[in-house]
């Protein structure tokens, strides 16, 4: 561990808690203790379609934020885009307006033969190759989610008739490598899902002390795509009923885990 990175204390925080915030524009009171995070901007409107009274309160850089409610208790959506060093920034700035639950949905591309398209993804950990949190702990720190929230993620998701997988997921930053075996590397120790979010949000939950977890929809099978003489980096239609069905089924899956977690968990 390098003596700078020994020297911080994230217990402090951001030193910017309470404030105005530069990237998402927002301000104390606009963000609810129950915080959903997808990367896509364009699932926040997917998302506030279940919850009551949706109201925008910023825009800003793509990073777009709604507050309503789901079950009487206040709820926030603020898109994240795509890659670790942009979600970072979100995860960071909505904890500093008092965010204590957050849970990112988002879509994942598998990497076990067995998983299907639409199936529902919900990782314990993740392999951390974000390309932002070794900047805040060495490489040997784990990547974990809640455990609170991961059961009750796990719990609503075996409610539902869309299989549910667990275990490890490879947040990566190489959407585009040519490599089969840059996919394969993981997939070979038994590594389910990959997508490019979920391993920061873990780190910064676990550093500043709120509740994350992700879950996740599977639009497409790289692994099977491995089969090709060179690798296939095609993503197919996403805007088919199962993979929709697999989005709002989530959506209402990570909603319900949320709000019984802040319950628990959080609320006095």
């Amino acid at each position: 561990m390098e003596n700078w990175m020994q020297q911080v204390n994230y217990a402090l925080g951001t030193g910017v808690e309470g404030e105005f915030q530069y990237h998402i524009q927002c301000s104390p009171g606009d963000i609810a203790p129950i915080a959903i995070v997808p990367g896509d901007q364009g699932r926040v409107a997917k998302i506030i379609e279940h919850i009551d009274n949706p109201v925008k309160i910023a825009e800003n850089r793509g990073l777009i934020t709604y507050k309503g409610t789901f079950e009487d208790f206040p709820v926030s959506v603020t898109s994240t885009g795509m890659g670790g060093p942009a979600a970072g920034i979100v995860y960071e700035e909505l904890i500093n307006l008092g965010a204590k639950v957050l849970v990112r949905i988002g879509s994942m591309a598998a990497i076990q033969p067995e998983i299907e398209r639409g199936d529902l993804s919900i990782p314990i950990a993740c392999v951390r190759d974000d390309g932002l949190t070794p900047y805040y702990v060495p490489q040997n720190y784990p990547a974990v989610a809640d455990p609170l929230l991961y059961q009750k993620l796990m719990e609503e998701g075996l409610k539902t008739d869309i299989t549910c997988h667990t275990g490890i997921n490879w947040t990566h930053s190489a959407f585009y490598s040519r490599s089969k075996d840059y996919f394969l590397q993981w997939a070979n120790k038994g590594v389910k899902t990959l997508e490019m979010e979920a391993s920061a949000l873990f780190v910064i939950g676990m550093l500043r002390g709120v509740s994350t977890a992700v879950i996740g929809t599977v639009y497409q099978n790289r692994y099977h795509q491995t089969n090709k003489e060179q690798m296939e980096l095609s993503v197919e239609d996403t805007a088919n009923s199962v993979i929709e069905y697999g989005v709002h089924t989530s959506i209402e899956i990570a909603l319900k885990a949320a709000v019984s977690t802040y319950r628990e968990k959080w609320r006095n």
